[in-house]
């Protein structure tokens, strides 16, 4: 058996950025550092928050941006601590102020995805 870290989570660099979250109607982005400690404790926690969301109809993406290496990106949106994240609707960038476990996040993802004035 290969333990591929392939998770659920989207690895985002500065060639898919912008088509990965341009096409999201609501994507969760983290922005993390390999050596930050609150980044380390939130990963696994982000991770089954994103096994999570996909199964929703519509799923709810979760990426994740390596900001020492993606320091473009970084740079782009203000990231000055760790982990920072980030809600994007249609590439728009809104602050994400839920909590930083699996069921908060799960949680207030679902209530992003499903609040807004509805159209019609």
């Amino acid at each position: 058996g290969s333990s591929g870290s392939s998770g659920v989570t989207l690895s985002l660099t500065k060639d898919n950025f912008d088509d990965v979250v341009n096409n999201a109607d609501i994507i969760l982005v983290e922005f993390y550092a390999p050596w930050c400690g609150h980044c380390k404790k939130l990963a696994p926690e982000y991770e089954k928050a994103a096994k999570e969301l996909s199964k929703r109809s519509p799923p709810i993406p979760l990426a994740k941006v390596d900001a020492t290496e993606q320091t473009d990106l970084a740079k782009r949106f203000d990231v000055s601590g760790y982990p920072t994240l980030k809600i994007f609707r249609k590439g728009r960038p809104f602050d994400y102020n839920g909590p930083r476990e699996k069921y908060g996040i799960v949680d207030y993802m679902i209530e992003q995805s499903g609040s807004g004035p509805s159209s019609g």
